[in-house]
């Protein structure tokens, strides 16, 4: 089971999550777009969000579906902008509070992300923001997490019965599939003349060696130009789907401790050795029960975060200029 992340986000942190990205528009306008209440929306905040899926998009489209994707865009970041001046409103109005020091806490967090205060001060440079306005974002952030820990994250209750009955309904999603320890020696074909020849005889070289009981581990720090070759080319454990066909069928068909012949595949020349194999099994509930538990919250939570949002909207004043 995967683990879902955080509830909900606010959107002006992307800017910052996608920090190097240089701000890509000609210019800022710095108007009005929307209204929430006492509380606004500009173009430039818009801009600065997008700027990111702007450099990106362009390297990925082109003409109308260029401006169809970042109208996409553009349409999604405004909704969660609405939807973020929504709960900071409502924050405001319960008289949330929040301390420097947890601000302080985040900026520090930031700066050691990013590298330096002065590679954060370059950064809000580019996209035409001051460490004052970065201060008042966090602040916002932390009231926005505060109020929706109060109104949605503490009013949420998993019950043990629920966690069974999950496992026990999706018992599909707990099966392990079949995994084989994999070593590999990969001699990789050169482009100069003689290449696939001469890979080819220090392949045979090698399996002769391993014939009259050399270490496969020690053949491969000597030989292998594939990855860990310095660990006795161990490739961890691998299952059905996560090598190229045509080994798959060969090392899943290998018992344990047996070594293949000579593969060759776009990559060059190989050589595997299967280690322990772990069979088909079904990860038991008490090792499942903290993924269940958080994830089941996590689906409560986004369901009542949903429903709380969209009564703030009814009852909040929403003016698009």
């Amino acid at each position: 089971m995967k683990r879902l992340k955080a509830v909900y986000i606010p959107v002006f942190l992307c800017a910052i999550s996608a920090a190097m990205a240089p701000l890509t528009f000609s210019a800022v306008v710095d108007k009005i777009v929307v209204v929430v209440n006492n509380e606004i929306i500009t173009q430039r905040e818009i801009d600065v969000v997008l700027a990111p899926l702007y450099a990106q998009y362009r390297t990925m489209y082109q003409g109308e579906e260029l401006i169809r994707r970042l109208e996409e865009a553009r349409e999604s970041i405004l909704k969660q902008l609405i939807e973020d001046r929504l709960i900071l409103s409502e924050a405001k109005k319960q008289n949330i509070t929040v301390e420097d020091k947890d601000v302080d806490a985040r900026i520090d967090d930031i700066k050691k992300k990013v590298g330096s205060e002065k590679d954060l001060e370059n950064i809000l440079n580019e996209q035409n923001l001051t460490i004052n306005e970065l201060r008042a974002r966090y602040k916002e952030k932390i009231m926005i997490r505060k109020l929706i820990d109060q109104k949605v994250g503490a009013r949420i209750i998993i019950t043990p019965l629920e966690v069974k009955n999950y496992y026990n309904a999706h018992k599909e999603e707990f099966l392990l599939p079949e995994e084989l320890h994999l070593k590999q020696i990969l001699i990789k074909i050169k482009k100069a003349e003689g290449g696939q020849a001469d890979a080819l005889k220090v392949m045979r070289e090698i399996m002769k060696r391993i014939k009259e009981g050399c270490g496969f581990d020690a053949l491969a720090k000597e030989y292998s130009e594939g990855p860990n070759a310095s660990e006795g080319g161990s490739m961890g454990y691998v299952k059905k789907g996560d090598l190229m066909p045509q080994i798959e069928e060969i090392v899943f068909n290998l018992g344990d401790e047996e070594v293949s012949g000579i593969i060759q595949s776009e990559l060059g020349y190989h050589i595997f050795k299967v280690g322990d194999r772990r069979p088909r099994r079904m990860r038991e509930f008490p090792e499942m029960r903290q993924d269940i538990e958080e994830y089941l919250y996590r689906e409560k939570a986004n369901q009542k975060l949903r429903g709380w949002i969209d009564s703030l909207a009814k009852s909040a004043y929403i003016e698009f200029k």
